[in-house]
């Protein structure tokens, strides 16, 4: 191979490598993916379910929106069964439903710690589908907007079959 061949050659390679990098780190950006722990959501979602999620800003959601929070909890760190645990360093992630937005009227069974009756700006009010086995605002009172991380699109898999049932990972 000839000195300007090897050079194109490497070039060449080089440049996949970034474009591919560059790709890698842009779906990063923009996709998550979260695995359900705990039954918190069910029966939308069961413990094992993946999810994908669409990273995104609080401004965008609707009441009903299935997020993602990965931000604090107004001081309480009790995540209850539904966590994603964290990375070193980094907030447990919870999946949770939009019940209220800022100005909309709280929940009666949510606490606000000050009385008030809507939701406060740049606040969000998250509830678990399945209320006996979630903490959430109802333990939390109304969470910082900043704190979600996206809006669940879809589940992308399950580690139990339609019934419920363990599957075995193939190994």
């Amino acid at each position: 191979m000839t000195v300007p061949m090897a050079l194109i050659v490497v070039l060449g390679v080089t440049a996949l490598a970034v474009a591919g990098g560059t790709g890698l780190w842009s779906l990063r950006r923009t996709w998550l993916v979260v695995d359900v722990i705990g039954e918190s959501m069910a029966p939308t979602f069961l413990d094992g379910d993946r999810v994908l999620v669409r990273r995104g800003r609080a401004d965008a959601l609707r009441v009903g929106d299935v997020i993602v929070f990965g931000g604090p909890l107004h001081g309480d760190d009790r995540h209850g069964d539904d966590r994603t645990p964290p990375e070193p360093g980094r907030p447990a992630m919870v999946v949770k439903r939009v019940a209220a937005l800022p100005g909309d009227p709280v929940p009666a069974t949510v606490p606000t710690g000050d009385g008030r009756s809507t939701v406060p700006s740049a606040s969000l009010v998250l509830l678990g589908d399945n209320a006996d086995r979630s903490i959430d605002s109802r333990v939390w009172g109304p969470v910082r907007a900043d704190g979600v991380l996206g809006v669940v699109v879809r589940r992308m898999a399950s580690r139990r079959d339609p019934v419920g049932r363990d599957v075995p990972t193939p190994t």
